[in-house]
């Protein structure tokens, strides 16, 4: 395991994919809690560099994140999984794309160049046509992401087919910022400004990056991360460990199967929906497998228990995950036709 400071320059100028699995959960991040936040902090960033051009600036520290190797054949581009940290990576793409075209559209040719090397990787280097983004979106966000990255700017927002996806939102957010700090003072100091946006989004924001090795033990480090706080959901923690499980049984082909035929319905507006428990609120995903584990296993839980007791007994029920699965996926839907007819809320 190797722990570095980047700026997205380094990070992003490699020719190399950076892989969110199917099993993470989708693009959450917003724009009161995330997006305002991080442009926020790249203009008060912006506007020291501009005040003080010659000055030396310590970069604006956005984070950390987890990746992990993966052994590629020759000739293959580089490919790296995102362990954790993918919500922040993909942020930065939609922010960079938006930025690349705002600085197109005010002439900037030079600048808009080197950032779209921040987004998509050289074309001899590419095989198929996905291996051209430096990030690489879980199954349910890749056609939002595809589409407004490939959309002619100006980007007709209103008339995506996936306009209301929060990929486009942010896109769209970050566009229309570049653009009203871009012409701030006026078309006439555009390019100058161009020049600075350019310059501090590659060399003043700065990341963590963990780094782990092929054999390296990703779940573990995983968990530890996320151990505390509420970040994760108990289903969002379970959903990680099924599916580097699944991967571990029969290869990606079993786990993609499983995530289409079993999963995807956990990512429903039915079990994505917030209930309200007493005092508590919980997903719905994450009520249900609390039911679900006390049901196998006959113990008094409290909630943040569900994952760690949730582990224990797929091993210790001498079940495949593959069969533990289908059973889950089996009184999920017993357990949405049963809501649905009562018209209960839970």
């Amino acid at each position: 395991m190797k722990t570095d400071t980047h700026t997205p320059e380094h990070i992003f100028r490699a020719q190399q994919r950076l892989l969110v699995p199917l099993f993470q959960r989708p693009y959450v991040w917003n724009k009161e809690l995330q997006w305002e936040p991080m442009w926020r902090d790249l203009k008060r960033v912006l506007s020291r560099y501009m005040a003080q051009p010659d000055a030396e600036h310590q970069p604006h520290f956005l984070g950390a994140v987890v990746v992990q190797q993966v052994q590629s054949p020759i000739g293959e581009i580089q490919q790296r999984t995102i362990i954790d940290g993918q919500q922040r990576l993909t942020t930065l793409q939609l922010m960079f794309d938006a930025i690349h075209a705002q600085l197109e559209s005010v002439g900037a040719k030079r600048p808009a160049g080197r950032i779209k090397k921040l987004i998509e990787n050289d074309e001899d280097s590419c095989n198929k046509p996905e291996d051209k983004f430096k990030v690489w979106p879980t199954n349910k966000d890749r056609p939002a992401f595809n589409e407004v990255l490939a959309a002619p700017f100006p980007v007709d927002y209103e008339n995506l087919e996936h306009s209301k996806s929060k990929m486009a939102l942010a896109h769209r957010f970050f566009s229309e910022s570049a653009r009203e700090w871009l012409l701030e003072n006026g078309e006439d100091e555009a390019q100058q400004r161009a020049e600075v946006l350019d310059l501090c989004c590659r060399e003043l924001l700065q990341i963590v990056v963990i780094d782990l090795a092929v054999n390296e033990n990703a779940q573990e480090i995983f968990e530890t991360l996320n151990a505390r706080g509420a970040v994760l959901t108990a289903a969002d923690l379970i959903k990680n460990f099924v599916f580097q499980r699944l991967t571990e049984e029969g290869g990606s082909s079993l786990a993609e199967s499983f995530y289409k035929e079993h999963w995807f319905k956990f990512e429903t507006s039915f079990w994505v929906e917030t209930i309200s428990v007493g005092r508590e609120k919980f997903q719905r995903s994450s009520l249900f497998l609390f039911h679900w584990i006390v049901s196998k296993t006959a113990a008094d839980l409290i909630e943040r228990e569900v994952f760690s007791r949730f582990k224990e007994y797929t091993f210790d029920s001498g079940q495949s995950m593959s069969e533990i699965v289908s059973e889950l996926s089996e009184s999920a839907d017993i357990y949405q036709e049963k809501i649905i007819q009562s018209g209960d809320s839970l």
